[in-house]
Order: C-alpha cells, then structure tokens, then sequence
C-alpha cells in the first residue's frame, strides 16, 4: 500500500465526526505520530492545539473544511518548510509562507480532492493521492483565496492567543505587501481587480448547454434550474442549501415558499427571500425572464405554475424527490453543469474552452460574480446590484466589480467641466 513518506508530507486532520468520534486523540493514527515526532520539538503540542479549533467549528460542514484546510496547510509549511513550531513562528514567516502559497511546488498539488485518511485494517491510514493543495490545471491562486487564508489564520491566532498558547499574534505585523495575490492573475487590461466571471459567450454556452440537455434527460432540470437562479439572483451555493445557526442550533431551509409577490408603486412583482450571511434577510426581485425558469422546474416537479404563500416544498429537491439537498450536493450539481457544457465544447472541437471550462468547474461563486457583472455592464444601478448581493456598502461593490476602460474614463475626463 503506497502512502506519503512521513519524512514529506502528510494529512494532519480527519473528518470532524472521526476527530469528535476520537476526542482528538492520536491513537488511532500511527503513521501521523510518527510524522509529528518528525517534525520540530512542540509539533505535537501545535498539533493538539490546532485540532482543538478547528473541531470548534464542526458544527458547519463547509466551514470545518475551510478552516481543516488553512490550518493543515499553514502547519505544514512552518513544521516542514520552516523548520519551527507555532511557539516560535513569527511575521517572517507569515510573509514567507504567503509568498509559499502563491506558487506551491508541484508535490504539494493534488489534480483532485480526497480526505487524507481512509480506514484499512481498522486504522486510519493515509490516502496516497492527497495533497494540501488541489488544482485540476495549472495552479494559481487568486485574491479571494487568498484573503480567505488570510482570514482563517488571523481567527488561529486569536484564539491560540486566547488560550494562552501564544504571547502574540504573529499576523499583526505580517507585510501587506505580501498578502495580495500576483496581479496579473486577477486583472482586466488596464489593471483593475475584478471579479472572477464567465464571459458572455462561456455564460451563453452553458445555458444553451443545459436547456438542451433537459429537454433531451428531465434529470437535468434541477442543474438548469440552480444554475439560472445562481447567476440571475447573484446567489452564494449557501443561500440555496439548508443553514444552521451555530448559536441557536436552529436550521433554515430553504422552501418555495420563499418566492414572494409584493406591490410596490401600484404595480405587483416577485421576489425571493434570501438568508445571507450572519443570517440577515434580504428580499431580490426577480427578472421577468427568471418566471419561465422557475414555472418550467415547477412543473417538472408537478407543481402549480406559482408557489403559493407560506408553501413549505423543498426548493431543492433531492433526485427522486423528497428533502432539500444540502450545500455540497448543490455543489456537485453546478459542477455536473459546467462539465457538461465542457464536454459539448470538446465535441465541437473547441478544445481550449473545454479545458478552461473545466478548470471552473468547482468554482461556484463564478455564478453569482458573472450576473453581477452582466447587470452592471448592461446599465443596472449599482446601488441596486449592491443590495442584492447582500454587500454592506456600495463602495465595496465597486470595488469588486466596476472596471473603468481606459478609453471610457479619458473620454469622460475631457468632458469634465472645470
């Protein structure tokens, strides 16, 4: 059986119902003793410490992953790159470790993600093909992933500060140079961030792609359906699934009923209700166009053309029906949809745009940031577009999505009045 020499890398954390299952403990993972007892003095006390947290947030499938992630591989580069424990760790190595992480080497990458352990002879041993990293082509590391390790490893540190396992955070002095993603991965021609989107023609394909794929298998109704209410309603994957509020215990799920009418200036429109982020509603109308989707999967599902007030029917059913599928399934549908576009556009002998189609295959949050994008470049106020997404201010908006082009802003500057 191949596994990871201990001597290079290995998975540190299991799933959270086998770390909760454990009580953390190392029993039942030799082979990851071992590594530990590799690694430099207080590895194993950095490790006890980090399984601690990150088992604090296990209540969420999605986030328990996010923070497994950062942790395992921030723990990784200062243990095996480093050579120092989280006692000794300091802002140099923050810097150097986000330098790390912007261009990993390639035994750090895997083509597919896996759970880095797997039972064999009733042990807990390590799946040959895991890696820290994932990246189906070439890898690059964009500016939200990388603000997304930013923030995992500043709530780290905080708590290990805390717990009085640490004097100091060592991102408080971290470079901030350092913490943004190489530019010319996430800008347009004229050097402004923006957004990572389809473009119209790959926006176009994928839709076309599923119509015909529904009407030819009524099994894709739900991929076209998640799809078009993804990108027209600027919608995160968690907003379509079931979310549980980790302080009361209390889970939403999300219904038809949340399809609503309201008049508004004598004149009756649809809206969905939508249940952000720290749990705050937010009311988006829906486009005109949006009603043909949402009666064609009503009536796939034998349901009245409209939902009815208070109608309490899963917005997203499983495949034969029944409770409403969670985060990662919505996940894996969305992917489903992009490599079937893939698929088609390699048929068709257009094989770069297969590939890079396919490269985004798992990248959810391209929905929402591409009818955004469209909305905005089509002349939708952004202040609209603004409270839609749920954003808390319509700077930060702009800041994500507005690309002034070079010839429009010189234009616009010569007709400036003095």
């Amino acid at each position: 059986m191949t596994q990871n020499p201990p001597h290079l890398l290995h998975p540190l954390f299991d799933t959270a119902r086998r770390m909760i299952d454990g009580d953390c403990q190392l029993a039942d993972y030799p082979s990851l003793v071992t590594f530990l007892e590799s690694c430099p003095p207080g590895a194993i006390e950095d490790w006890n410490q980090a399984a601690r947290f990150i088992v604090d947030y296990s209540a969420s499938t999605g986030t328990y992953s996010r923070f497994r992630g950062e942790v395992q591989r921030f723990l990784l580069f200062l243990w095996r790159e480093a050579g120092r424990s989280l006692q000794e760790c300091n802002e140099d190595d923050v810097n150097r470790y986000m330098r790390f992480i912007k261009s990993p080497p390639a035994h750090w990458i895997s083509q597919a993600p896996a759970n880095g352990f797997k039972t064999h002879d009733g042990t807990r041993v390590v799946r040959a093909q895991w890696r820290p990293f994932v990246s189906k082509g070439s890898y690059a590391m964009r500016q939200a992933t990388l603000d997304a390790a930013i923030r995992a490893l500043n709530v780290f540190f905080r708590t290990l500060v805390a717990r009085g396992y640490l004097n100091r955070t060592p991102m408080a002095n971290a470079r901030r140079s350092e913490q943004k993603a190489s530019r010319a991965q996430f800008e347009d021609e004229d050097g402004d961030e923006l957004a990572p989107r389809l473009t119209d023609d790959q926006w176009h394909y994928l839709k076309e792609t599923l119509l015909l794929a529904a009407e030819e298998d009524d099994k894709y109704e739900r991929h076209l359906f998640i799809v078009i209410t993804m990108k027209s309603l600027y919608l995160r994957v968690s907003e379509l699934a079931p979310q549980t509020n980790e302080l009361t215990n209390e889970t939403y799920y999300p219904t038809m009923g949340a399809f609503r009418q309201r008049v508004v200036g004598g004149i009756r429109y649809w809206h969905m209700k939508v249940l952000g982020k720290g749990a705050k509603e937010r009311y988006i109308p829906l486009p005109s166009e949006y009603l043909w989707y949402l009666k064609r999967f009503r009536r796939w599902r034998a349901l009245p053309p409209l939902p009815e007030r208070g109608e309490q029917v899963p917005m997203i059913p499983r495949r034969h029906g029944g409770d409403q599928v969670g985060k990662r399934a919505i996940e894996n549908l969305v992917k489903e949809a992009f490599l079937l576009a893939a698929d088609r556009l390699d048929k068709n002998g257009r094989k770069d745009e297969a590939l890079e189609m396919e490269q985004i295959s798992d990248r959810t949050h391209y929905l929402r940031h591409t009818g955004a994008s469209m909305d905005i470049e089509s002349g939708r106020p952004i202040r609209h577009v603004s409270e839609d997404l749920g954003h808390a201010s319509v700077a930060f908006t702009e800041s994500i999505y507005i690309s002034a082009s070079s010839s429009k802003r010189y234009k616009t500057g010569l007709a400036r009045s003095i």
